[in-house]
């Protein structure tokens, strides 16, 4: 059996990304800006290519929002902020602004999204106090006394 060389033994982690990719040049300046604050805020090595798909759609919907936004300021600095058309605008952007936060949790972007709930916390130390096989799944007919 022939001896292998170093180099194929060497442990060669696993890691997602590949460093912190640059935005798409056919991105706009806001898109790229969101790209690269989006990126910025993970770790290195965060954002794989899949991640990159997900993210060039939260540039898009962000820039989405933006847009919103303004028109929603210019219409308030109008006083026509009690118009139908404001009433559309702030419910499309309650969607966009939902599509964004969902888009940054699936990146795991934002820092809730990186933290063990505490109740998991909770559940984490109750299994370890018993054993797989000690568990019981309690029986309907039975009363809680026993």
């Amino acid at each position: 059996m022939p001896r292998k060389a170093a180099a194929e033994l060497a442990v060669v982690p696993l890691v997602p990304g590949q460093g912190r990719p640059q935005p798409p040049l056919d991105l706009d300046s806001f898109e790229q800006r969101v790209w690269r604050d989006v990126v910025a805020a993970l770790p290195g090595h965060w954002i794989d290519p899949a991640g990159q798909v997900v993210l060039r759609r939260l540039a898009a919907q962000a820039a989405v929002a933006e847009r919103q936004e303004a028109r929603l300021r210019q219409l308030r600095a109008q006083e026509q902020d009690d118009q139908e058309e404001a009433a559309e605008l702030t419910i499309a952007h309650g969607a966009v602004a939902k599509t964004v936060a969902q888009l940054l949790a699936q990146l795991r972007a934002t820092p809730r999204s990186r933290m063990a709930s505490r109740s998991a916390g909770q559940r984490l130390d109750q299994a370890s106090e018993s054993r797989p096989w000690e568990i019981k799944a309690p029986c309907p007919g039975a009363s809680k006394n026993n």
